[in-house]
């Protein structure tokens, strides 16, 4: 399995890069997970790390913030019908993008080995997928805390701890990433987390750190 971040807040030499977050995962399934800002950075940036967006199996929204749903119609445009999994509050516009929406209100299991944590505090989700090293969260911008949504994929997916969380942590505290330390084996904070997260990180669990950019490549 690989991770492809297409777009996250810190550059990278030959991409284009802006506020926001998209990852495609390519797998069993291939899928994306949350669509940045703009198209172009999607379309740019796919064509420069040589992958398609075309072909995916489904899309996955964490939450209805322009900075991961942006990208959205040009998805749907390159693939007609394609399943998308968000939470509630938009099925209207997601419909007219010519997405087959599906609204998520709790967690459970949607494709074999891949779940999502449900909408926590009814906005936003995380998911959790299955891989030959263990449970591997991606998260949008954590608002009801990274720690709170990773614990929703434990339980709801029997894992007792995740191999990897990697996304937006939304400026969490000492005792969030403390928490977070305590159920992960290899944390990759990104987007929002803020340079205080990727620092106490770094510093406190040095063996778990993994740096992310726009560009960046985990393989699994």
């Amino acid at each position: 399995m690989k991770l492809v971040v297409l777009n996250d807040n810190v550059p990278a030499k030959g991409l284009m890069n802006e506020w926001g977050w998209s990852v495609l995962v390519e797998g069993k399934k291939r899928f994306l997970f949350d669509a940045d800002t703009n198209p172009l950075v999607l379309a740019h940036n796919s064509k420069a790390l040589g992958v398609s967006l075309r072909d995916l199996d489904f899309a996955f929204l964490s939450h209805w913030h322009y900075d991961h749903y942006g990208g959205l119609p040009y998805i749907a445009e390159l693939n007609p019908g394609l399943r998308l999994y968000a939470p509630p509050g938009n099925r209207a516009m997601a419909l007219r993008w010519g997405f087959d929406i599906v609204e998520v209100f709790k967690a459970g299991e949607i494709a074999d080995g891949i779940w999502t944590s449900g909408p926590l505090d009814d906005f936003e989700q995380a998911l959790g997928m299955e891989t030959s090293s263990g449970l591997v969260v991606i998260v949008g911008c954590s608002h009801p805390g990274v720690d709170r949504l990773t614990k929703a994929l434990l339980n709801v997916s029997g894992y007792e701890n995740a191999h990897l969380v990697i996304g937006g942590f939304h400026g969490p505290s000492r005792r969030t990433l403390d928490r977070l330390a305590e159920m992960a084996d290899f944390i990759a904070p990104a987007h929002c987390s803020g340079d205080f997260a990727k620092a106490y990180v770094r510093k406190t669990y040095p063996e778990k750190f993994i740096s992310v950019k726009t560009g960046s490549i985990i393989e699994l």
